[in-house]
């Protein structure tokens, strides 16, 4: 069992009540923002019961005038209005899967929530409930997340804005936009988008500059730290006011594919699921905007990757070797320049499969499997690899793109 490294555990207690004896509280071994607790009897691990009961409190900071260093989505934050706690922070008991090395993060949940201060609770996956407590309760396994204080709920027929005070013409540009990547995203994978969006504002415990955001999204809720949703609507125009937001909001919302349909896991996780999201980004803004959207992306990166060196895909041996921009940046190009060698027609098969065939291990024998079934032959794979994959400066992928 997972549980957030603040938090201090009273008691676990098995299906009859019974108190069970349990490893992790002395000498405890970390996985990311959580230590690992494992029940045991005598010498050994215990089979999981099919109840587990978990007492435990904690204490937490509470930043307003001063603010921390950093903020992300693994930090339970509280910032004086509101507490901001996503499925990364653990901050519920999380089954560990020892022998499949993986986190059992989706949950059906029947919750009870008491927030004595709170205007408004709200569970992911549930509509959101006026304070001071509120029972939630989902049939379809969820990842949780917790956002709960003094905000208002703004419920409008395909999404639901927290927290974001947008007048209704903004809220319906916002809606529009959000609708066209959606749309987009059907037509290009062919998979119905099956969820309504919400769409989560919340204020940061790190500070921000005046241009500066951040968000993630544990579908069906998108959350955004900085700008405000309202400060990037046009309402003259119907659009976002630059770009960089139909990006932003084109990433996350590729998340329901990359993530939520299609898990990612083993050596390339980070690469199907960042790379893959930011690669649909960059073709929903191409639909929406034109070609030159996507050659004008391409040019401002070019003068970021000039020194960069990486590890080619079919070398990585640990998700970690795959770092920020190597997944935001520069294995998007490589799905471009597949594009511009294969056709862009290949290429949209390859991510479609990848979809048909999730709950695979994602390593690079999957991404070859994926690329072939595509339609790729051999002969011409091997001549890609040779020019682009297993190339070790970045900068020699601008060769390769249009």
């Amino acid at each position: 069992m997972l549980l957030y490294r603040g938090f201090n555990i009273g008691l676990l207690r098995n299906d009859t009540g019974q108190v069970l004896k349990y490893g992790g509280f002395y000498d405890d071994k970390f996985s990311g923002e959580a230590t690992a607790y494992l029940p045991y009897t005598q010498n050994d691990t215990l089979a999981l019961p099919a109840k587990l009961r978990v007492t435990y409190t904690g204490a937490f900071p509470i930043y307003t005038d001063t603010l921390n260093s950093f903020d992300f989505k693994g930090l339970i934050a509280f910032n004086g209005k509101t507490v901001r706690a996503a499925e990364q922070s653990k901050w519920y008991p999380v089954i560990y899967d020892v022998k499949n090395d993986r986190e059992l993060l989706e949950v059906t949940y029947d919750i009870e929530v008491t927030c004595k201060d709170c205007q408004t609770i709200y569970i992911n996956g549930s509509a959101p409930q006026a304070g001071p407590s509120g029972k939630f309760h989902s049939t379809i396994p969820r990842q949780l997340l917790l956002f709960a204080g003094n905000y208002v709920v703004q419920a409008l027929p395909n999404s639901t804005f927290l927290n974001a005070d947008l007048s209704a013409d903004e809220a319906a540009v916002f809606n529009e936009n959000i609708g066209s990547i959606i749309n987009f995203y059907r037509f290009y994978l062919q998979v119905p988008y099956g969820e309504k969006i919400t769409f989560m504002q919340h204020r940061s415990v790190e500070p921000f500059g005046p241009k500066r955001s951040w968000g993630f999204v544990t579908f069906p809720t998108i959350a955004v730290a900085g700008k405000p949703f309202k400060s990037e609507i046009d309402t003259q125009k119907r659009l976002f006011k630059n770009i960089y937001s139909y990006y932003f909001y084109s990433h996350e919302l590729g998340h329901y594919y990359y993530g939520q349909s299609a898990p990612a896991n083993s050596t390339l996780k980070w690469f199907f699921l960042e790379s893959m999201a930011e690669f649909l980004s960059i073709k929903a803004a191409e639909n929406k905007y034109g070609k030159e959207a996507t050659q004008k992306y391409i040019a401002e990166r070019k003068p970021l990757m000039k020194d960069w060196k990486v590890k080619p895909l079919s070398q990585i041996s640990s998700p970690n070797q795959i770092g920020d921009g190597y997944r935001y940046t520069y294995a998007p190009m490589i799905l471009l320049a597949m594009e511009k060698n294969f056709g862009s027609k290949t290429v949209q098969r390859f991510c479609r499969n990848i979809l048909q065939n999730a709950g695979q291990r994602t390593d690079y024998p999957f991404l070859v499997k994926m690329v072939k079934s595509a339609g790729v032959n051999d002969k011409d794979w091997k001549a890609f690899e040779a020019t682009v994959m297993e190339q070790t400066e970045c900068n020699k992928i601008f060769d390769h793109l249009p």
